[in-house]
Formats: structure tokens, C-alpha cells, sequence
């Protein structure tokens, strides 16, 4: 499981870096969502409205950079 999830953060970030329009830039937040829920466990209590997901922490730690990483993006493109 964690060189296909490793391909999957090498893939996301190209996404991320390709991204050259607002459009792009929700498309590639829908796909680092995705990893994040493809790579995680729903848990089964609710914090208020919000789900809850049990994640390892190097997973967690991908997807907080992905995160930063499209934000960055965004705000280049702005």
C-alpha cells in the first residue's frame, strides 16, 4: 500500500503543478480529496456536522502538503 500511495502523491502533485485555470485548480482539489479518502478509514463518530477519518500520519502529512502545496498554486494563478 505505500509505494501506490506514494505514485498516487507523485501523481497529485503533477496535477497540482499542471493546473492553469480555476477549473484545473477544483479538479485537483477533488483528486487530492480523493487521496486523502482512498488512503484513510471512516471513523464512526461525528465531530459536530463534519465526518471523521482515522489516517496514518505520514498519509496525513501528504495530504496537509498537497494542501499547502494547491493553495500556493491558487494564489500564482491569482
Amino acid at each position: 500500500m505505500r509505494i501506490s500511495s506514494i505514485s498516487s502523491y507523485r501523481k497529485s502533485i503533477k496535477i497540482i503543478e499542471s493546473s492553469t485555470n480555476q477549473a484545473h485548480i477544483n479538479a485537483s482539489r477533488n483528486y487530492i480529496n480523493n487521496f486523502f479518502k482512498l488512503y484513510s478509514t471512516p471513523s464512526r463518530y461525528m465531530y459536530g456536522p463534519f465526518k471523521t477519518f482515522f489516517v496514518r500520519d505520514w498519509i496525513g502529512e501528504m495530504y496537509n502538503r498537497l494542501l499547502i502545496k494547491l493553495n500556493k498554486k491558487e494564489k500564482d494563478l491569482k
